[in-house]
């Protein structure tokens, strides 16, 4: 049997990634907050490693806020 790579979905350009690559990305914004990428994690231009982080964490408070069990998420 396979294990199943687990994804996750970018929305600014709906592209799915692996979670590790997404989360790689996340922490190099996270250590250059000064750094601008080709684009953030909610909006399609440049954005800076500081403001990266302030989207990653705004959709962590999101979910978390959400009280929605795992087992009832949608699937993408």
């Amino acid at each position: 049997m396979f294990a199943a790579t687990k994804t996750r979905y970018v929305l600014v350009n709906n592209k799915r990634i692996p979670l590790g690559v997404y989360l790689n990305g996340v922490k190099k914004a996270i250590e250059n907050p000064d750094a601008e990428f080709d684009h953030g994690l909610t909006c399609w231009w440049p954005c800076t490693g500081a403001e990266i982080r302030r989207q990653f964490m705004e959709s962590v408070l999101d979910r978390i806020n959400a009280g929605i069990p795992y087992i009832e998420r949608e699937k993408p």
